[in-house]
């Protein structure tokens, strides 16, 4: 038998929760990320991902992130805007869940699409009337799974998915904002 499924190495993923149920520090227990963007012009932006901490030690690595808005909201149109990238960072993560879950439960996964839908009133996001959420109201998403397990195992790891993702938490529960301003004069 393999140790492996959908590519998740089953042993790690087994050191990994035992790691996160032994330790009795909280650092030890966690993941933490960093991300670090800088306005270019316009509205275009990178951000830069340099380092992440999992389960207490700090890792170094380097990955840099485009964002721009399309012509028509005053961009260039030179790579995906906020809200596209915020849908992708659900998408992505929702994929991690199914397939790590599928792994653990012995589902096989075929082929899996998560495609995402959400509409933005631009009179919020203009700041052209303070009643209307600047944000998403709802956002909509549908899972594609292909795989020979049954419909009742599939909806049983579309529970654990939705229980257990942490962008999904994102989208679905308020996350309380903690902000500070550094103004550099001159």
């Amino acid at each position: 038998m393999s140790n492996t499924l959908n590519g998740i190495d089953l042993v790690a993923l087994q050191g990994i929760a035992q790691n996160v149920a032994g330790a009795e520090n909280a650092s030890k227990r966690s993941a933490k990320f960093n991300v670090k963007t800088k306005w270019e012009n316009q509205t275009r932006t990178v951000a830069t991902v340099s380092r992440y901490s999992f389960l207490g030690t700090e890792h170094q690595r380097h990955f840099e992130i485009a964002a721009d808005e399309p012509t028509e909201f005053l961009g260039q149109n030179s790579a995906p805007n906020p809200q596209e990238l915020l849908m992708s960072a659900l998408n992505a993560c929702l994929s991690v869940g199914y397939a790590v879950n599928a792994a653990a439960m012995g589902i096989t996964i075929h082929s899996l699409e998560i495609e995402t839908d959400g509409e933005l009133d631009l009179r919020g996001a203009l700041g052209m009337d303070e009643n209307v959420n600047p944000g998403y109201d709802e956002v909509s998403y549908v899972v594609r799974l292909h795989t020979d397990a049954s419909k009742e195992k599939v909806e049983e790891l579309h529970k654990i998915v939705t229980k257990t993702s942490a962008n999904y938490a994102n989208f679905s529960r308020a996350i309380r904002m903690v902000t500070k301003l550094e103004v550099q004069e001159g």
